[in-house]
């Protein structure tokens, strides 16, 4: 050992010894390396997992956020539609909102959220950007009740814009369809022809529009002809609304 400690003798000899040794320090070391490796293999993956829900999370508000900026922009986009809508002479509109809406399939009517507080009055028409609606029928202090053209006990005077040929266009129940009432097979209607109010029903004044014939069926069975026509308000998709006023000449 004096010898070793002075003259580092069995220096030689540790080495050797340390090589040979290695191997089985080695194997002795594994389950130790092994179990540091599995505690940080499983720190990272728990950290891992709980990054990707905290993602997902994040990714399902942005997505929410996201579908209510774009609800938002159609409605702001809708709103201005219905701004632009310009008044004729003797009429004032009114912007309100479609607040509920019937569950039942074969009743098309829906409650807006003014009333008689905001000078909604029975049987006032109402119209989107696009076309006429329906009319008020029935009227609270704060919300009132409108029935739309596509219910199958309400019907609407018609005019078509090409010819002038007039008529009822009455609802059927199906909110993409109206059908033009007791049409004889020799009048002069056209696929494509759009319908406008008349204005002879009292009701609505007239030029608003209605709709476009969408199919025409003659069957020579029969006296009167089948005439579909599409509405051109969206009845199914509007938000807001458009109530319109309508000064007679007989009002001061």
């Amino acid at each position: 050992m004096v010898a070793d400690y002075r003259y580092h003798r069995l220096d030689g000899l540790r080495d050797y010894l340390s090589i040979a040794v290695y191997p089985i320090q080695w194997i002795v070391d594994t389950p130790v390396r092994f179990s540091s490796s599995l505690r940080t293999y499983a720190h990272s993956f728990h950290y891992q997992i709980k990054e990707n829900e905290r993602l997902k999370q994040e990714q399902f508000l942005q997505s929410a956020q996201l579908q209510k900026l774009m609800s938002l922009e159609t409605e702001n986009t809708r709103l201005r539609e219905l701004l632009h809508s310009t008044p004729r002479k003797g009429e004032t509109f009114s912007v309100a909102e479609i607040i509920r809406v019937s569950s039942d399939p074969f009743v098309h009517r829906v409650v807006l959220n003014k009333g008689r507080k905001q000078g909604v009055s029975l049987g006032q028409p109402v119209i989107d950007a696009e076309g006429v609606i329906g009319e008020v029928i029935e009227v609270n202090p704060s919300v009132s009740r409108i029935i739309l053209l596509t219910d199958a006990n309400y019907g609407i005077a018609v005019e078509n814009v090409r010819s002038g040929v007039r008529g009822i266009a009455a609802g059927t129940g199906a909110h993409h369809r109206l059908e033009l009432q007791h049409v004889a097979n020799t009048v002069d209607l056209k696929i494509g022809d759009t319908l406008v109010t008349s204005g002879l029903d009292g009701r609505y004044p007239p030029g608003y529009p209605v709709g476009v014939i969408h199919s025409i069926e003659h069957d020579p069975s029969e006296a009167f002809a089948r005439v579909n026509i599409r509405p051109l308000a969206h009845l199914d998709r509007s938000r807001q609304v458009l109530l319109l006023k309508h000064s007679s000449k007989d009002e001061p």
